[in-house]
């Protein structure tokens, strides 16, 4: 049977459909690989961007704790205030509404009801509201608004040690201090919130994604004695009127840092509401002339050369010399000294001639060997590398200048360096202010250990130094006032001109400081104490200086247990104190009575019953830091009587008059 032409035609019209159908399968099954496999990535962003916010939310920062693991610087709990404009009918109401319980003024409402009007998915309104407020806003149940967790740094001491931990900002980065310094570490990874939308940008669902807590910075500090010294140096600039000032207190054999005070100070919380210049930490970033202190590095040098000897009499001009037709003139006069006298009276002249002896590039290498001219390294922001100009560019007066503390630019971080090599035998070690990092879990991953930068003196030397040292606070010396009952003390007094707005020296603005170590013999401490521009009649170093540190010493190695070099100066003090004598030096203490014969070695002997000074005489005689309260004989002791004791422990006394027939031994 012969195939019609119209059979043919349909069969051809058939073929021309299927091959359009087989085509059209061909593209579209091409264009959905397109699409979907090998386009996936690239519209899979598209979507997104189209559909998704992300929102960064800041992490928890680690906490900065002291050496002992007492908080610093925490993270809390912060609720911070959103809004979704789709979801808010009536933006002008809400605006108001929020405007009232935020505070805000009439251009602050006029733009956040413009940012309520628009169409966005999302939008900050105020970020990490304390708890009062948070718990207002919550209360007007406004539809679209909604609080996301974040976190706030919060300083629970506030100013303690502000300077050093510095602060954070709204977005928990690192402004200052530690928290700059160490940002990477103390930040963690951040918190994300997703916002995914459909077409009409109408919030769907919230993504939270956790943040990942940062490490925790463990300093050198001790919280204690960071407090001593704060308190004291804000005493004695209030009494003294001084414009600022600082405390440094090391420890030098290993470079710690157990303290850095600064006034005037700020509270991080608020960092806010100060002047700027409050953040900043004048220990490393202010560079003053040291006056009188640095004769200890022309001592020393001096003294490593042999170019003089401890009692050697030099010649200190009656009073002044001549150099390149300038005379320079002492604050006393003097016709001639033992070196020793030099420098426990503090003559220019006298240390003058030392310098003279050791030369010009003898003396710059001393200089920089004990630091001064470059950052000691501290991991703190900001440290200045002082000022101290190379040999070859110094004038004919620069030698003399720079052997008493003049034509230098020095921070109070290098001068207690600086006196740390002599107080630890020699080396100049590098300061450490942060011991350890530590994980969330409380593994170590990063510490510090002690570094000594180079050796600057010989043994030999320290011991003659530290002798000469001594003698700057006993009777007759500029720092007598710097003495601590007990524990034999080794320093430097200094008074420095400060140079006016003509570049001459004012005769009235300078810098007081005092830098010391204690106690001599094993020192335990290195203690810097600066005042800048103290007023009244005695405002010299050794005025108002010098008695700032003995009152942070006498705190801190009450805070450390160390054992007093002379238990019954120790005691001597603490019975005027209890007594209320009026002079102690008048005070005639008693024979020192002996330890009962069935006192046992290494235990605590029995003193209820006895006299305030002579049980305390008998306590400090076995090492311990002896502390009375109330007057008259002993009623109460810890520890009790017959408990194990170890040389450096506490030892408190309590007073009261014992009943007769009490039968009190």
């Amino acid at each position: 049977m012969e195939t019609t032409q119209s059979e043919r035609l349909v069969r051809l019209r058939l073929m021309l459909v299927g091959l359009t159908i087989t085509l059209w399968a061909m593209v579209s099954t091409g264009r959905l690989v397109q699409l979907q496999v090998l386009g996936r990535a690239f519209f899979e962003k598209q979507a997104a961007r189209q559909s998704e916010r992300t929102i960064n939310l800041a992490p928890r920062r680690g906490a900065i704790v002291d050496r002992d693991g007492r908080p610093l610087a925490v993270s809390v709990d912060a609720e911070s205030l959103y809004a979704v404009p789709q979801d808010i009918t009536d933006p002008a109401a809400t605006a108001t509404a929020l405007g009232r319980v935020l505070d805000l003024d009439a251009a602050e409402r006029k733009e956040l009801r413009a940012q309520l009007s628009r169409n966005r998915a999302f939008v900050w309104v105020r970020r990490k509201l304390d708890p009062a407020t948070a718990a207002e806003v919550r209360s007007l149940e406004l539809p679209g608004v909604g609080f996301v967790t974040e976190n706030r740094r919060y300083y629970p001491k506030r100013e303690l040690a502000a300077q050093v931990l510095g602060y954070v900002g709204i977005d928990n980065l690192g402004m200052s201090g530690v928290e700059y310094a160490f940002d990477e570490e103390i930040r963690g990874r951040a918190a994300k919130v997703v916002v995914r939308t459909d077409a009409r940008r109408s919030p769907l669902e919230y993504i939270e994604k956790p943040s990942t807590e940062g490490h925790t910075v463990v300093l050198t500090l001790d919280e204690a004695i960071q407090h001593a010294a704060e308190v004291e140096l804000e005493r004695a600039v209030r009494e003294s009127a001084a414009v600022s000032g600082t405390v440094v207190v090391m420890d030098p054999t290993s470079g710690e840092l157990l303290a850095l005070a600064n006034r005037p100070t700020f509270n991080p919380n608020r960092f806010g509401s100060y002047s700027s210049s409050r953040w900043k930490n004048r220990a490393v970033t202010d560079a003053f002339e040291p006056g009188s202190v640095f004769k200890v590095v022309t001592a020393a040098a001096g003294l490593q050369e042999k170019v003089v000897t401890p009692d050697e009499v030099i010649d200190c001009g009656g009073g002044g010399i001549e150099i390149a037709g300038t005379r320079i003139n002492d604050h006393a006069v003097f016709t001639s000294l033992r070196f020793r006298d030099v420098i426990a009276k503090s003559s220019d002249v006298g240390v003058i001639r030392i310098a003279q002896r050791l030369g010009r590039d003898n003396f710059y290498r001393y200089i920089r060997d004990f630091g001064f001219g470059a950052p000691t390294g501290v991991e703190l922001p900001g440290e200045s590398s002082g000022i101290l100009r190379p040999a070859a560019r110094w004038s004919a007066l620069s030698l003399p200048s720079l052997s008493f503390g003049q034509e230098i630019g020095v921070t109070a971080l290098q001068i207690a360096s600086a006196i740390g090599a002599v107080a630890n035998g020699g080396y100049l070690m590098k300061p450490l202010v942060v011991r350890q990092i530590e994980d969330p879990d409380g593994r170590v991953v990063k510490s510090f250990r002690p570094l000594a930068v180079r050796r600057v003196l010989e043994p030999e030397t320290v011991d003659v130094l530290t002798d000469i040292l001594r003698g700057v606070v006993r009777e007759g010396g500029t720092g007598r006032h710097a003495a601590v009952p007990g524990y034999t003390v080794a320093g430097k007094t200094g008074t420095a001109q400060k140079v006016d707005a003509s570049g001459r020296y004012s005769m009235t603005a300078h810098v007081a400081s005092f830098v010391g170590y204690v106690p001599a013999s094993r020192p335990a401490l290195v203690i810097l104490t600066a005042l800048d521009e103290p007023k009244g009649e005695r405002n010299q170093g050794g005025d108002v200086a010098a008695p700032l540190f003995a009152r942070v010493a006498d705190r801190a190695l009450r805070r450390l247990a160390v054992p007093p070099d002379d238990p019954e100066r120790v005691l001597r003090a603490v019975t005027y104190s209890t007594e209320r004598l009026a002079q102690p030096a008048a005070y005639t203490p008693a024979p020192l009575p002996s330890p009962e014969p069935s006192d046992e070695p290494g235990r605590m002997p029995d003193l209820r019953g006895r006299p305030a000074r002579e049980a305390a005489i008998v306590a400090a005689r076995r090492g311990l830091i002896v502390e009375l309260h109330g007057t008259g004989q002993v009623v109460g002791q810890s520890p009790e009587p017959g408990t194990e004791i170890e040389p450096g422990a506490a030892c408190v006394l309590t007073l009261g008059r014992v009943p007769e027939g009490s039968g009190a031994p």
